[in-house]
């Protein structure tokens, strides 16, 4: 009996000990902040910023071939083309200072390519066919690249003389040296390329007597290397008349006539203005 009594009091006080027990107290609630008027209805911003993709971008390039390293290689690149740019240069100058016999046909390669114009039309039919139309900011795409002069050379000009062209315009850039066919062995007429007037007579022994006349459309031609002239300073000639006749060479050369041609002011390349042979 006193065991019985023992175990149901261990209960009871065990019953007591659990309904007495102090359960944790609920957490107290947090107060919430107030929006800003101007953030009013919108979703709140998360808590944790989000990465900057520009510093992200650079972190991750940074790992292999970053901007150091494309950098390095633009640089060594640059070089290198500095490099055989110097050496270019100095072949093409030592060519010029020292001329050889082998180097002529170089020389007028040169020269042509550092005076041939662009192809700006070949480029504005290239923009509008990808862009649609050519930009107006840009004042030479809607410059006209064709030289009056040139459009109506073959209808109104006359060849000075029956020859072939053995120094092109590239050489001095003020002319060419014209030989004559192979003839009767006379000396050649040398005739006016248009109308104009007598406007110098200049020439010495060693170069011959050099007529410069003015024609139309502010074309102003020098022809050079004469033997002897009939005319005179602001006499008048039409296109094709006889200018005066070529002056001999030396034995074992051939004679040449010297011809420049400037157009408001500027030399141009007769060969594009003149039917030359």
């Amino acid at each position: 009996m006193d065991i019985k009594s023992s175990i149901k009091q261990r209960r009871e006080e065990r019953i007591r000990d659990l309904l007495l027990r102090e359960e944790p107290a609920p957490p107290s609630p947090q107060p919430v902040q107030e929006q800003p008027l101007w953030n009013k209805g919108r979703l709140p911003e998360p808590l944790a910023p989000e990465p900057d993709p520009e510093k992200v971008w650079k972190k991750e390039h940074a790992k292999g071939g970053g901007p150091s390293y494309h950098k390095s290689r633009f640089v060594s690149g640059f070089m290198w083309r500095v490099f055989f740019s110097v050496i270019l240069f100095g072949l093409i100058w030592g060519l010029f200072q020292y001329p050889q016999p082998w180097s002529t046909k170089i020389q007028d390669y040169v020269m042509q390519s550092l005076n041939r114009e662009m192809d700006f039309q070949a480029v504005e039919a290239w923009y509008e066919s990808h862009f649609g139309e050519a930009p107006a900011f840009i004042p030479i795409f809607k410059q006209n690249q064709t030289s009056p002069l040139k459009v109506n050379a073959s209808k109104s000009l006359y060849p000075p003389m029956e020859g072939d062209i053995v120094q092109s315009f590239a050489v001095n850039l003020k002319g060419v040296e014209i030989a004559p066919k192979n003839g009767t062995g006379l000396p050649p007429d040398v005739k006016s390329v248009e109308t104009g007037r007598v406007i110098d007579i200049s020439g010495s022994a060693e170069s011959g007597i050099t007529v410069t006349i003015q024609h139309t459309g502010k074309l102003v031609v020098s022809y050079g290397h004469l033997a002897k002239t009939r005319l005179q300073k602001n006499d008048w000639v039409e296109g094709g008349d006889v200018i005066g006749q070529l002056q001999a060479a030396a034995e074992g050369e051939t004679p040449t006539l010297f011809l420049s041609m400037k157009e408001d002011g500027d030399y141009v390349d007769p060969a594009d203005v003149i039917p030359i042979d």
